[in-house]
């Protein structure tokens, strides 16, 4: 045999061996052991270690247990015109636009506010108008089928009721504002419901 090739073939058969050597070789981590256990000291107890993550016990139960399904209110939409002249904010917890053109804020109260608006009562002397909104969604579930699918464990509350719309003319702008018939804060649907009525008017020009 070539004395080259023998050569060669024996470099490779130990650089081989030293490999296999390295592979059969112990990990340290084989030769771990457990620590004691711990021993208690006279007069304290040992640390509990058993659940830790006790899932509590629910404060209720049947009916009052389940949670509530109603998502929570949303905040009405705030809008502005790209001129800037009008805007719809919120101004003393209360929904508001403001007006710097010159449309006049009673003539927008007063003004056809849609289908689901009627006009009840209107004082000019104070800027104020009383309206009642009827719920689009309400008068939905009066009809056949969707009577029997609302109807069927509904949390749908109904927005029917009135509102009062209220304006003050100040000598840099007009504010109209909406609340409930109890002065209380409307909610966003039926805001936005009015508020997009009054908006678009505002900003013809």
């Amino acid at each position: 045999m070539n004395p080259l090739i023998k050569t060669i073939i024996i470099t490779a058969l130990c650089f081989a061996l030293a490999n296999c050597k390295r592979l059969t070789k112990e990990e340290p981590y084989l030769q771990a052991k457990s620590t004691d256990l711990l021993t208690p000291i006279e007069g304290v107890d040992l640390p509990r270690t058993n659940n830790n993550l006790n899932i509590p016990e629910p404060s209720a139960t049947g009916n009052g247990a389940a949670p509530d399904s109603r998502p929570p209110e949303m905040s009405f939409a705030k809008r502005r015109s790209s001129d800037e002249n009008v805007i719809i904010i919120e101004s003393g917890g209360m929904p508001t636009i403001e007006i710097f053109n010159q449309q006049d804020a009673w003539d927008l109260i007063v003004a056809d506010h849609g289908y689901n608006w009627q006009l009840l009562d209107e004082d000019p002397e104070n800027c104020q108008a009383t309206y009642r909104f009827y719920d689009p969604i309400t008068e939905v579930e009066q009809q056949g089928f969707f009577k029997r699918l609302f109807s069927i464990n509904s949390s749908y509350l109904d927005r029917s009721g009135e509102y009062i719309l209220t304006c003050l003319k100040l000598p840099q702008k007009q504010q109209i504002w909406l609340q409930t018939a109890e002065f209380e804060a409307p909610s966003s649907y039926v805001v936005d419901d009015l508020f997009n009525h009054i908006f678009e008017a505002a900003i013809k020009e």
